[in-house]
């Protein structure tokens, strides 16, 4: 990777909502060679042909600290090494110690040292070796939490939300995402932080309006948080309980249109049209920058991808164009979410050949 020296383009600070400022990044990065067509070299393929496993909508993906990589699917919750070979499946479907009675759909996980620690989305908190021997189960009663983030020597950050009535008047309504501390038995949450974004509700169905997204760093206790329609992220030190940074950048915004997946639902029910896409469509992770994918995707080009580091600073972006959807990145590597000729799912990792420039370093 070659060396280089950023051109420093003037970062506008202005007084925001919150305790801190807000960041305003111009639309040029720093790195000179920013718009870029990222240059993927693959490493290996994983594909459920041998029977050990099977896919249907892999999801959830993360690395450990040892590069072994995990991800969910239909009642699986599998692991494999940094060489692609399959480990083993955690999830034993029941209601049994170290067994998960609620849907896939409603599971989180994280690792933690050498110990992986699943959420069933409802009652309890399963914590397993990293062999898959069951080390201990907490039962979570603290109230509704949908997801688990990670772990502090206090407890337990989850995520829950408020949500409007139902059946309620048509129109535009506000719900917040929430962060809890959840003590370390499972019987006490505070909350930490709030993030507001709005909800319509029309006579029979309900529609989200703003895109939440977050995304959480277990090595630093960052959490990054998206929740308007326009071009925002704030990062939160949650072991501080604290907002710490807020940042944007100048962006032409993409004009909204009705993906096929949901042309028959706009037909059927007619809800409020937006004049513009989400600003950002999703938040990566790459070592302790983010990568945040924006709304501008081209066919020749394939999607537009910022980095920032953490102190909301635009280092860098690239077009990352590969027939599928980006899984997770580190270091130089990316895996990616692809389909065979067949329509069967492949789990693909690439080598970033000219490397994304994330680094504020000279």
């Amino acid at each position: 990777m070659k060396k280089f020296l950023f051109i420093v383009l003037g970062i506008i600070i202005v007084g925001s909502g919150f305790s801190q400022n807000l960041i305003r990044n111009s639309a040029r990065p720093l790195n000179p060679q920013a718009g870029r067509i990222l240059k993927l070299e693959r490493i290996f393929e994983i594909s459920d042909a041998s029977g050990e496993f099977f896919f249907r909508f892999p999801n959830q993906f993360h690395l450990d600290a040892k590069g072994f990589l995990y991800f969910l699917d239909d009642n699986q919750l599998l692991k494999f090494s940094p060489e692609g070979k399959f480990i083993r499946n955690f999830y034993k479907k029941g209601q049994g110690p170290g067994e998960i009675a609620s849907r896939y759909q409603m599971v989180s996980y994280f690792t933690f040292g050498d110990g992986l620690y699943v959420y069933d989305g409802v009652a309890k908190i399963i914590h397993f070796d990293e062999e898959g021997k069951l080390l201990g189960e907490v039962r979570q009663t603290a109230g509704r939490l949908f997801r688990l983030l990670g772990i502090s020597e206090d407890g337990y950050f989850m995520t829950g939300q408020t949500s409007g009535p139902r059946g309620g008047p048509t129109g535009f309504q506000e719900v917040e995402s929430q962060v809890h501390l959840v003590s370390l038995d499972g019987t006490t949450a505070e909350k930490i932080l709030g993030f507001t974004s709005r909800t319509y509700q029309g006579p029979k169905f309900w529609l989200d309006w703003d895109r939440y997204s977050e995304i959480f760093n277990q090595a630093d206790g960052s959490l990054y948080v998206t929740h308007t329609c326009e071009y925002k992220v704030v990062r939160a030190d949650l072991v501080k309980r604290e907002i710490v940074a807020s940042f944007t950048r100048e962006y032409p915004r993409v004009k909204f249109s009705v993906p096929d997946s949901m042309k028959d639902f706009y037909e059927k029910y007619n809800p409020p049209k937006k004049d513009w896409e989400n600003d950002i469509s999703a938040m990566f992770l790459c070592d302790n920058n983010l990568w945040v994918k924006t709304s501008t995707s081209t066919k020749n080009k394939g999607n537009l991808f910022d980095v920032f580091d953490p102190q909301g600073r635009f280092l860098d972006s690239f077009y990352l164009n590969v027939d599928g959807t980006l899984a997770l990145a580190r270091g130089n590597f990316v895996y990616v979410i692809e389909k065979d000729k067949e329509e069967n799912f492949l789990i693909r990792k690439y080598k970033m050949v000219d490397g994304s420039k994330s680094s504020s370093r000279p």
